[in-house]
């Protein structure tokens, strides 16, 4: 019972967390005005998080974890998807392929974890939480398909988050037809960069 109890209050905090994102920017956030949103006291609230950014923890786990797959497509998604945009940019025929798409750009089409990524503060938290999250499987799989050690592999997979962030942020995170050509382009880009690290 104090387990179902826990996980009601703490999905209220949370849930008052993105209601509040959607109204105001983090650093405007109390952890009193998230209480009174998510109609908890403080002590309630610091039973369950030390602060504001362990909730901010949390919404990122459940984000990643609402838009996970059994195995992450890693490169040979980004390989699957820029063949595929080669034959097609219409929105309408890509969207089944968009699960191919890295974890960082699915969480951020996940319609109720949007609001995280419209933040500065938080978007930034949730770039590099996702970062550090997926690279304990990035980094192996980067080192033994291409000639890389670990660093230059962990750079590489920086370098790709915190690029397609940047391009989706700067398109107001909205996938038009002009999202998907833009995609087109960088997709063959990063494929011609991933076939070249096979032959140094």
């Amino acid at each position: 019972m104090a387990d179902k109890r826990t996980q009601i209050t703490k999905t209220a905090i949370k849930e008052g967390m993105l209601e509040l994102l959607s109204l105001t920017v983090f650093n405007y956030i109390t952890v009193s005005a998230l209480c009174r949103e998510a109609g908890v006291g403080r002590a309630t609230f610091y039973t369950h998080y030390t602060g504001l950014t362990d909730v901010i923890d949390e919404l990122a786990e459940d984000a990643i974890q609402a838009t996970k797959r059994a195995k992450s497509p890693g490169v040979s998604g980004i390989l699957q998807l820029a063949s595929k945009m080669r034959e097609t940019t219409d929105p309408s025929l890509l969207a089944p392929y968009m699960e191919l798409l890295p974890v960082c750009q699915r969480v951020a089409d996940n319609p109720k974890y949007k609001v995280l990524f419209k933040d500065p503060f938080v978007s930034e938290y949730m770039l590099m939480n996702i970062y550090r999250r997926e690279r304990d499987h990035m980094l192996p799989y980067l080192t033994e398909n291409y000639n890389i050690n670990a660093e230059q592999a962990d750079k590489i997979f920086l370098f790709g988050v915190t690029g397609a962030f940047a391009v989706n942020r700067s398109m107001g995170w909205k996938k038009d037809e002009s999202w998907y050509q833009v995609q087109k382009v960088l997709l063959t880009f990063l494929e011609g960069g991933y076939t070249a690290l096979k032959k140094l």
